[in-house]
């Protein structure tokens, strides 16, 4: 990671880098809740892979110091699928994806054994989720998050694997890991011919697989 946006005081995403405007959420936590002093180092990206050095400027707003840098893309996407169980909080999981690096999020509609589907409130904040954990973690690409995606659109992605404790080693061919409910899948569920890769030795909850599953997936393409 570039050091300028791992020492910046804060992160941002933004419309216009070459004239970035905060919005209001955004306004708060930076004077409010981090208390930033005027010329305080902000980085600012427009989630598409290009971002530039700001500084903060007054009580409300940046002001653009560095020249534009333009990242590259991954060659294709990184993602993970995890379907959504009761006494989680899906909101969570796809925080630690962001933070872990995934570029697609996909959010499984209820499975036989999780009845537990999208909720409403996660349709309406699950793009500022992404959002707020691209700032945390820094990060200059915004994934794509996909909400109550059926299983069977899932397993026909390219590079697809499910994690399964009797699975292979993951390799750099997966690109795509599925993270079942507790207890997995139903056979009749997933096709013979899909890929069953192994994520670790222990018996995971189904948050801590999905997050496990995202690191150990881009670890593999690092």
């Amino acid at each position: 990671m570039n050091p300028i946006l791992r020492n910046s005081a804060a992160h941002v995403v933004v419309d216009d880098l070459d004239a970035p405007r905060l919005d209001e959420t955004d306004v708060h936590h930076l004077f409010r809740v981090l208390r930033l002093r005027d010329g305080a180092v902000v980085t600012a990206t427009n989630g598409l892979g290009s971002w530039r050095e700001c500084r903060a400027s007054g009580r409300d707003a940046i002001a653009p110091m560095g020249g534009i840098v333009d990242e590259t893309p991954r060659a294709f996407p990184l993602g993970v699928a995890f379907v959504p169980v009761k006494a989680e909080k899906p909101e969570n999981t796809i925080r630690q994806l962001v933070e872990v690096g995934v570029d697609e999020i996909f959010v499984v509609a209820p499975t036989k054994r999780a009845v537990a589907g999208t909720r409403d409130r996660l349709n309406d904040r699950a793009d500022r989720i992404v959002r707020e954990a691209c700032m945390q973690s820094r990060r200059v690409f915004l994934p794509a998050i996909h909400l109550g995606v059926a299983l069977i659109d899932v397993v026909a992605l390219s590079g697809v694997a499910v994690a399964d404790p009797d699975g292979v080693e993951a390799s750099a061919a997966n690109r795509l890991l599925i993270v079942g409910p507790e207890g997995g899948f139903d056979d009749d569920e997933l096709p013979a011919s899909i890929v069953r890769v192994n994520i670790g030795p222990a018996v995971l909850r189904a948050e801590t697989a999905a997050l496990v599953a995202g690191a150990r997936l881009v670890g593999l393409h690092a």
